[in-house]
């Protein structure tokens, strides 16, 4: 079946804390909340510089193709803290490419390492996914350690352009297959994933 049929399909996938599902206008305060600032977004894009330009991205960069991106809502407070999305998609090497970003507000408590899992064994059990690569700064620490808890081995050392910058940087490329990683059998078997 035709992996977005299966995007479609799970358009909004809960685990015990989060919820991720489409994004609405009525997140822009909340991402707001990280996307106006710099700190919280040194390694993604570009700060927004008002709520109406972050209503923008949500409108035309999230709601206008939404297949294969999620808001991250915590639960227990019922506010957006940040998304998860396929960056690319490949039908026919059957993997893709995951990029995130979290309020830092919510860092250090597992959430975004929670949100990365459960789109993992997504990715592999229902959307036909062989491979998932993630693309880090190589400065970005608290990245790569959501990328190892979450599974993922470290395959690749280069150098590339930030997208939004366009300063060449040092990146590290993490990858996890499907049927090549003991840590994601074992997880998933005794049901941490």
């Amino acid at each position: 079946m035709n992996i977005y049929v299966k995007l479609a399909e799970f358009s909004i996938i809960e685990t015990k804390r989060l919820l991720l599902r489409p994004f609405d206008l009525k997140d822009a305060e909340d991402m707001f909340d990280y996307s106006g600032n710099p700190e919280n977004l040194k390694f993604v894009f570009a700060p927004h510089l008002s709520l109406s330009e972050t209503r923008f991205s949500i409108a035309n960069d999230y709601m206008k193709s939404p297949l294969g991106k999620w808001a991250i809502e915590l639960k227990s407070e019922h506010r957006l803290i940040g998304d998860i999305h396929f960056v690319k998609i490949s039908d026919k090497n059957q993997s893709a490419e995951i990029g995130y970003v979290l309020n830092q507000n919510y860092w250090n408590q597992g959430l975004l390492t929670e949100a990365l899992k459960v789109l993992t064994e997504f990715s592999f059990e229902q959307f036909g996914l062989k491979k998932l690569i993630l693309l880090i700064d190589k400065e970005n620490i608290p990245s790569k350690k959501v990328a190892l808890k979450s599974g993922y081995h470290l395959v690749k050392k280069f150098k590339g352009t930030n997208q939004y910058s366009k300063k060449i940087r040092d990146f590290e490329q993490y990858e996890l297959g499907k049927n090549d990683d003991e840590i994601y059998q074992k997880n998933s078997e005794i049901g941490e994933i």
